[in-house]
């Protein structure tokens, strides 16, 4: 025993050593340490190790990490061997630690899996108008007020504001709109009063005393503000089991600030594309369209985040192009190639165009993981490629929706980002969408 225990450690040194300097070894070492399958989705990792070994490496189940969807003994996914390595199937919705090990003890790589309930939404493609108050008035730029000796002063400004500010309140009173900031600035006349602003994170009292400005027979404090915005854009999808909605794909920013803005409240209604102004290098298009809110949308905004703006929609949404629920496809399954996006760019009509997607980036969670081309003749001839009011459309790959159109370059507009459904979904609430065909109509 005593001879066997170092012929075996000898043996165990040269195995690792031999597969730390072989491809194979590599191979499995840059193997992901998380990955993503959809409930009955396979991934098949071919470790191409000789045969000699081969029998000494083993992948399986190691443990799982603590799920509502699994109990321990019943793990969501399996490990089976297959020809030159290993197949891992999802079973169940959870997660699992995967190990590859040699002779069962040592460990070599371990990935975290993670297996999804398939999941299933209305498909999007049609115009939206966003009307979106932000939360208190943000401040946007100053602009001095001439007082009754002629000299300009800047009242807030030399208290301490910055653009991008949010005016929250004035002496205890909630501001939501300009009219109302202006009002209690008239009634505190060249009294100080007290403004609650929002810095980012922190928020803090200001005292500030407006002045009177002749110009206007107003007090002022020197200060361009905006309470909220209104565009054109496309929603993206529409969830039947829990009504909630996304749309454009990215974050809403003041234009002045280029900051995001806080929502207090906000509308989606349905929009009708009057005309186009086309892109050209150099120069962003547009949509332009007319606001209908007594059109087939009409939902609230909750969330504005770098993935879109998300809210609910109480009646049904329907697709012309696809009567029913399309499947979810999520950032491993987008491949380079051929897809399509579902747009608008006359009235009301939904269409699909012809894009390639060029790159693809999974591990990118800053909303631009696709990099898309336009090559549609007609959507070309029509828009020049993408433009403003087009965010949102949504990307249909092998019969899934995989994404939505987020941004045009500048200098090529043609080409542009796409964010991952991956992205989108994860500002939704959990919902498992049964993977069967299911209708949309009565």
């Amino acid at each position: 025993m005593r001879n066997i225990r170092p012929l075996m450690g000898i043996i165990l040194a040269v195995l690792f050593l031999a597969l730390c300097f072989s491809p194979q070894a590599r191979l499995i070492l840059t193997l992901p340490e998380n990955q993503k399958l959809v409930v009955g989705e396979s991934n098949q990792i071919a470790l191409e190790l000789p045969d000699a070994l081969q029998k000494y490496i083993q992948m399986q189940v190691v443990g799982q990490s603590s799920s509502v969807f699994a109990a321990p003994a019943d793990p969501p996914v399996a490990v089976n061997p297959h020809a030159n390595g290993y197949e891992i199937v999802a079973l169940k919705p959870g997660r699992a630690d995967v190990a590859v090990k040699i002779l069962g003890y040592i460990p070599v790589k371990s990935m975290a899996v993670e297996a999804i309930a398939p999941r299933r939404v209305v498909v999007g493609g049609h115009s939206i108008g966003v009307m979106l108050q932000s939360r208190g008035i943000m401040v946007v730029g100053f602009a001095p007020v001439v007082d009754e000796n002629g000299e300009k002063v800047y009242p807030a400004r030399d208290k301490g504001m910055q653009i991008g500010d949010l005016i929250l309140e004035v002496d205890g009173q909630k501001v939501n709109s300009e009219n109302d900031l202006a009002r209690l600035i008239d009634e505190h006349r060249d009294q100080e009063m007290v403004l609650t602003v929002q810095r980012r994170e922190e928020i803090f009292e200001v005292p500030v005393a407006g002045f009177y400005c002749p110009e206007t027979h107003r007090y002022r404090i020197g200060l361009y503000v905006r309470d909220g915005v209104v565009g054109v854009g496309t929603l993206t999808f529409w969830d039947p089991q829990t009504h909630e909605y996304a749309a454009l794909g990215h974050i809403i920013i003041d234009a002045d600030t280029r900051q995001g803005i806080k929502v207090m409240s906000g509308k989606v209604v349905s929009a009708s594309i009057q005309t186009i102004k086309p892109a050209a290098p150099g120069r962003p298009g547009e949509k332009i369209g007319v606001f209908d809110s007594e059109g087939q949308l009409n939902g609230n905004i909750t969330k504005n985040t770098p993935f879109g703006i998300f809210g609910r929609i109480d009646q049904e949404i329907t697709n012309p192009l696809q009567p029913y629920t399309v499947e979810v496809g999520y950032a491993h399954q987008v491949k380079k190639g051929k897809a399509q996006i579902y747009t608008v760019i006359n009235g009301n009509d939904i269409e699909a165009f012809d894009i390639i997607i060029e790159k693809v980036y999974p591990e990118r969670q800053n909303g631009k993981g696709m990099v898309i081309r336009v090559t549609d003749p007609r959507l070309l001839n029509v828009t020049g490629g993408i433009v403003q009011g087009m965010s949102g459309s949504p990307i249909i790959q092998n019969n899934r929706i995989v994404g939505a159109v987020t941004h045009v370059f500048l200098n090529d507009p043609q080409r542009g980002y796409g964010v991952f459904m991956d992205n989108m979904l994860s500002e939704t609430s959990i919902s498992s969408i049964n993977s069967s065909r299911v209708s949309t109509k009565d």
